[in-house]
């Protein structure tokens, strides 16, 4: 695993309590921690990049 790797790994475990590697594997939402929502084929693929559900990267996004 490389230095950066390591980084978003520790970020999101301190905010999230989970890597976004654990939370795809149980999917969950890294955020709220249900099963993930989604509204559209765009919502799933950044799922599959930064574990947030739609509604969850709305709110962080402001969309």
């Amino acid at each position: 695993m490389n230095d950066l790797q390591n980084f978003k790994d520790a970020l999101a475990t301190s905010l999230y309590d989970m890597t976004t590697k654990e939370a795809i594997e149980q999917n969950v939402c890294i955020q709220c921690k249900q099963l993930p929502t989604f509204y559209s084929e765009a919502g799933k693929a950044e799922y599959q990049i930064t574990a947030l559900c739609e509604p969850c990267f709305d709110g962080i996004t402001q969309e």
